[in-house]
């Protein structure tokens, strides 16, 4: 996520695997979270577990309009 952004060093970048408790929702997914130093966060939600996630599908979130999150 750090090289498809070209993100700085500092900015943070989060990736946690959770549980997803939604009807319809695989067991697994993984939530990635960019934290610059000025300006809003930004944050995709995958489908899937972390191990299971390509370069594509990163690529994939990223075309997809992020949440917001201040």
């Amino acid at each position: 996520m750090r090289t498809l952004l070209d993100l700085d060093d500092d900015t943070a970048v989060l990736i946690r695997q959770l549980a997803c408790t939604e009807p319809d929702c695989p067991p697994l997914e993984t939530v990635v979270v960019v934290l610059p130093m000025e300006g809003d966060a930004r944050r995709w939600t995958l489908h899937r577990p972390a191990d299971q996630i390509t370069e594509d599908d990163l690529r994939a979130a990223l075309l997809a309009t992020p949440e917001q999150h201040d």
